[in-house]
């Protein structure tokens, strides 16, 4: 019984591994952006972002509320939509809340819309992550010309010989006679 519980124990554990290691790692595809609202901007700070996804899919949205200011700049309501949906609503963000998480799904192109209201001065940073692309394997070595065995010479090809061309001579055979070997006529 005991070896039973063991190896059922030993098995979740193995799944457990397996699908925490087949999850595709994150990283920042687009930010922090900061959206701050001053003095200036009466009732609300509307802002609209346009992001690409190097790789379309699971997505986490992190939401800091106060940016890099701290505590005394945070937000008391913004909202957030991605996509055309919400993502953060006004009652998910208080001047108690540091950090919002969100999961998403980011498409190729996105478009992000920020609203902050009831505060006078203060700002949030949004950062997104998504899957990064794998690296592109790496290239082929590319040999060497010296690694490479020299190729045989290319044999001579016989041509036909052309009537007009001029012929190559002919060894010459004893046994014709030629004018050398023929007395001159004398003359007198």
């Amino acid at each position: 019984m005991k070896i039973l519980r063991a190896l059922t124990a030993a098995t979740a554990f193995m799944l457990i591994v397996s699908v925490t290691a087949a999850q595709a790692e994150l990283g920042v595809v687009y930010g922090p952006i900061y959206v701050t609202k001053t003095k200036k901007h009466e009732g609300k700070k509307e802002s609209k972002f346009v992001f690409t996804a190097p790789v379309p899919g699971v997505g986490l949205v992190v939401v800091k509320n106060g940016g890099d200011s701290g505590k005394r700049a945070r937000v008391s309501s913004a909202e957030v939509e991605l996509n055309d949906k919400d993502i953060l609503n006004e009652r998910d963000l208080n001047k108690n809340v540091e950090e919002v998480k969100i999961d998403v799904v980011l498409l190729d192109s996105n478009e992000m819309e920020v609203e902050v209201k009831s505060c006078k001065e203060c700002e949030i940073a949004i950062t997104v992550y998504g899957e990064i692309a794998p690296p592109p394997p790496p290239a082929p070595p590319v040999p060497s010309p010296l690694d490479q065995p020299t190729p045989p010479a290319p044999e001579p090809v016989p041509t036909p010989l052309d009537a007009s061309a001029p012929s190559a001579p002919t060894p010459l055979d004893a046994s014709v006679p030629t004018p050398l070997d023929q007395p001159a006529p004398l003359t007198r």
